[in-house]
């Protein structure tokens, strides 16, 4: 069933997750390529099509409401947040025995890492700590900060409630990006879509660089000129 309407879902009875993942209309051919890999496992699913916000960290931030939204829909279901770039290589019996309230990749310390986790493969088990989690994310997208992600919002939230959440580092293999080498097992690989879109962050960057130039240019002139 190709993803043409609002909401695009199946459910299987033999995992107690359920993948999810919402996507603009840039993004819709790499949420085929990823149901296509989730039907192939016989996988739960949950695509949800957005309007596009207007730019793409505005994009992210739509991220933990929409977890949210699939944390109430599927209340007798962990949630298994996928980005809409990612494609499911092997089964994902894995999700099915985690205990802990989430299961995510810790990048904490890594050399060269800017955030304290990664936010394209995320797993919840739906209960009380990990809806107030969702909330304390919301609740930490600062209104008007338009260059602020997903992934700055969620490392507030988690270090406001990192003793009350039990945590399951999430394995390399559940979050692997296409062109970083890794020798493990392969289950979940992220193509990074991103990486093409025009970032309000770096716009602004280029306009206050243009701008910076045009006027010590104009500084030169005038003392050039004088």
């Amino acid at each position: 069933m190709p993803l043409h309407s609002e909401i695009t879902q199946y459910m299987n009875n033999k995992d107690r997750f359920v993948v999810c993942c919402f996507f603009t209309e840039n993004y819709l051919s790499h949420a085929e390529s990823l149901k296509k890999s989730l039907e192939a496992f016989d996988i739960s699913y949950c695509f949800k099509r957005v309007e596009d916000a207007g730019y793409w960290e505005a994009n992210t931030r739509i991220k933990p409401h929409f977890i949210q939204e699939c944390l109430q829909q599927f209340p007798d279901k962990a949630i298994l947040y996928l980005d809409a770039d990612a494609v499911v290589k092997k089964p994902l019996d894995y999700f099915n025995h985690i205990e802990t309230d989430v299961a995510f990749y810790k990048t904490k310390g890594m050399e060269g890492m800017s955030h304290d986790y990664l936010a394209s493969t995320l797993f919840f088990n739906n209960n009380d700590n990990t809806k107030v989690l969702v909330q304390h994310w919301i609740d930490a997208q600062v209104k008007g900060k338009k260059t602020q992600v997903d992934q700055d919002s969620l490392d507030i939230a988690m270090e406001q409630l990192i003793d009350t959440l039990s945590i399951e580092p999430l394995p390399a293999g559940y979050i692997k990006i296409f062109d970083k080498d890794y020798d493990g097992e392969i289950y979940i690989e992220q193509y990074q879509a991103s990486r093409s879109l025009t970032k309000l962050r770096r716009k602004r960057i280029r306009q206050r660089n243009l701008a910076l130039i045009v006027s010590v240019l104009a500084i030169l002139l005038f003392v050039f000129f004088k």
